[in-house]
């Protein structure tokens, strides 16, 4: 199995990105040196492999953008320095103002990582001065050929579907989320602290497996764009970027429940567990309400695990008879009006994250309201939708 995985991550890792971009460039390259040599009869058409090398990128839709913008940022820079080439030459006066039209236009957003070519290209052709004027059409042209060569290439060997990384990504964060859920579970369960179950850097490392969700997702959507191999696209409902937003918001529902947690406690300090729940009274409601909260967390995270983009984990309605159950008893519990509205503020919360992993689909019934007594009105309801 360590095998299988490690084999898959270096056939799917940026490594492997890398080398087959290197491969496909320098093919590219020496294609489009060639054409040029062939066509032109030019010894050293270098802008045509430089275009080339440039242009190709992993998606085929990146090269298409990349050649438009490449092209676009040298026709804008010999568009500036031209006149002054043509009529005056090569000064300090010429250069400057040169140099200023072109830097100005190469900041716009449209021509991106290439506008830098605009003032490049400028120079370049204000330095050919009027006497050699004449080569910037056939220079133009070579970087024509090149960016035709560099999209070609992509076109005719397409490039892989980033798939099976998304998917591995995706199922990382699925199942560190899993695993802090039932950390959190085991921690309400036996009356403890969270933070004395989880990993310390638990934060850090959930942030760091949604970052690199989030790029393996875009980079999956962007490899099907243009290409040739993406005929069955409809097909990858599980890779859509709701998927990702729904974990998202359930690891935000899950920091929100760890500091409501932290506010019960000190609202009724959590008396150790060692045997099952106790009577009416205050501790044994205490019982009760964490058997039930972690029995909901426990669910939480196999709904987690099953956040797919398609049809809710079938556990999601038993999950919901529960939580309704243990909001009518929340009800009326004994004890504290402080300690009973963290509970509802708890239930409302783990309400809310099993909202975002219901597979993306709307929950139909009425709503669940929690009774929640004040000193200034007699009930007020805190009403969890069920939209």
């Amino acid at each position: 199995m360590r095998g299988t995985m490690g084999a898959a991550r270096v056939r799917n890792g940026p490594w492997a990105v890398r080398r087959l971009v290197a491969v496909r460039a320098s093919m590219a390259a020496a294609l489009a040196w060639q054409l040029c040599a062939g066509l032109w009869e030019k010894p050293q058409p270098a802008p045509a492999a430089v275009a080339a090398l440039l242009v190709v990128h992993p998606t085929v839709f990146r090269s298409c953008t990349a050649g438009l913008q490449y092209a676009a940022g040298c026709t804008l820079g010999a568009l500036i320095a031209l006149p002054a080439a043509v009529f005056t030459g090569p000064s300090w006066l010429s250069m400057s103002a040169v140099l200023l039209l072109s830097l100005l236009a190469a900041g716009h957003q449209r021509l991106g990582t290439h506008g830098l070519h605009v003032p490049i290209t400028a120079v370049f052709v204000l330095l050919l001065g009027p006497s050699r004027a004449g080569e910037i059409v056939p220079h133009m042209l070579e970087i024509a050929v090149g960016i035709s060569v560099a999209v070609l290439c992509n076109a005719a060997l397409p490039p892989p579907l980033r798939l099976r990384a998304a998917e591995a990504a995706l199922d990382r964060l699925r199942d560190r989320l899993a695993g802090v859920l039932g950390g959190v579970a085991t921690a309400v369960r036996e009356a403890g602290n969270p933070d004395d179950v989880l990993d310390p850097r638990w934060r850090a490392r959930l942030a760091e497996t949604t970052a690199e969700a989030r790029d393996a997702l875009g980079q999956a959507h962007e490899s099907l764009r243009w290409n040739v191999r993406a005929r069955a696209r409809h097909t990858v409902w599980h890779l859509d970027r709701q998927v990702l937003e729904s974990l998202e918001r359930a690891a935000g529902e899950v920091d929100e429940i760890i500091g409501g947690l932290g506010r019960l406690a000190a609202e009724r300090p959590a008396t150790p567990v060692h045997g099952p729940a106790g009577g009416p009274g205050a501790d044994g409601w205490d019982r009760q309400f964490r058997a039930g909260y972690a029995r909901l967390l426990t669910c939480l995270a196999l709904c987690v695990g099953g956040c797919r983009g398609g049809s809710p984990h079938p556990v999601l309605p038993a999950t919901r008879r529960v939580w309704r159950e243990l909001a009518e008893q929340c009800a009326a519990r004994p004890g504290g009006l402080d300690a009973r509205t963290a509970e509802c503020r708890l239930l409302m919360v783990l309400d809310r994250a099993l909202d975002a992993v219901a597979g993306g689909r709307s929950r139909t019934g009425p709503a669940a309201e929690i009774t929640v007594p004040t000193r200034e009105v007699s009930h007020v309801p805190v009403t969890a939708e069920h939209r």
